[in-house]
């Protein structure tokens, strides 16, 4: 069981809230209080009783004051005079406070109360239950994020396969994203694609069963000539051949910058509107500038990561759980 967590500090603090918002949202943990000793002694019993309300009774102790010891001496000692339950409590200090290390001190929490080996020999033998096992560590973890269902299972696929929790931090979607990808799917809309990476990692079964056609165009011959001739990339002119079918379509981005890039100027320019822009691209040099392009534009709904994260990969977690949400919509009817 997950423990709960008191950020400890000897006076008030507002960045410990936004901790505290960090590891409800992000740490996957239900339960966390901030508290300032100067608040007194009616303040710590009460907050301490909330924690510590009902089974399993396990409490973090986290502080990031300068003098560590003497914060948490104070704690015990009042601990000791006021009549709380029984509880197991461990101190966690020494870690910074900076939003990247969020995760890791989640990390650090859990581990003093699970301080166990790790196996000498594969946990999973059953090659079938590998990916099970995966999402349950990923549920585990991103359950504490607060994303409404839809929305959960899309950023778990997409860190699964990144196999990167800080996929879900950046992750981020239009507020009819979900809605208009799965209408579109289920209106046979064609997918329109930058790379045969992206193509080949689509579920063919559910594409096949929705009546999607894949498009990649960044091969074709035409494509490729015609780059050369303008000194352009094939990805620009692959979503520019796109066009004809861009009316509904859903848009998936995951490899280059430039095609997400045109395909924003064929939305502005050429009024192209696709039903969904999925846009991931990966890399340092335009990737994070397409994608702020993408998430300010209020035309066409997206879904992206922002900075340089994403990929390929990342593109076709999420088309896949767009099928399968659309797959699962249906047969229950709805």
């Amino acid at each position: 069981m997950t423990p709960s967590v008191l950020l400890l500090s000897e006076s008030s603090h507002l960045h410990l809230e936004g901790i505290r918002n960090q590891l409800l949202r992000r740490g996957g943990y239900r339960h966390v209080a901030v508290l300032a000793l100067s608040e007194g002694r009616g303040a710590f019993e009460r907050t301490l009783r909330d924690l510590l309300a009902a089974p399993p009774r396990k409490l973090a102790v986290v502080t990031f004051d300068e003098e560590p010891s003497r914060t948490l001496e104070r704690f015990d000692s009042l601990f000791k005079e006021t009549q709380l339950p029984e509880a197991e409590i461990h101190h966690v200090f020494g870690l910074l406070d900076t939003p990247p290390f969020i995760r890791a001190m989640a990390s650090t929490i859990r581990r003093q109360f699970d301080p166990s080996e790790p196996p000498s020999s594969p946990p999973i033998p059953q090659p079938d239950k590998i990916e099970e096992e995966s999402f349950r560590i990923i549920d585990e973890t991103i359950s504490g994020f607060g994303f409404e269902y839809d929305w959960h299972q899309v950023v778990r696929r997409a860190v699964h396969a990144a196999a990167d929790f800080e996929i879900a931090d950046v992750m981020d979607h239009h507020p009819e994203a979900i809605v208009s990808a799965v209408r579109a799917i289920r209106n046979a809309a064609p997918i329109l694609v930058d790379v045969q990476m992206v193509e080949s990692g689509i579920s063919r079964p559910l594409t096949e069963k929705f009546g999607n056609v894949l498009q990649c165009h960044v091969s074709d011959r035409d494509v490729i000539d015609q780059a050369k001739k303008e000194g352009v990339t094939r990805s620009t002119l692959a979503m520019r051949k796109g066009l004809p079918m861009m009316e509904g379509a859903i848009v998936v981005v995951g490899n280059a910058p430039t095609a997400l890039f045109e395909v924003l100027r064929l939305v502005r320019d050429e009024r192209a509107s696709p039903s969904l822009i999925v846009g991931v691209p990966v890399g340092f040099v335009g990737a994070s500038e397409s994608k702020e392009l993408l998430s300010i534009q209020d035309r066409v709904a997206w879904i992206t990561t922002h900075g340089p994260k994403g990929g390929s990969t990342v593109a076709v977690a999420i088309m896949n759980a767009l099928l399968r949400i659309a797959d699962s919509r249906e047969k229950n009817g709805k």
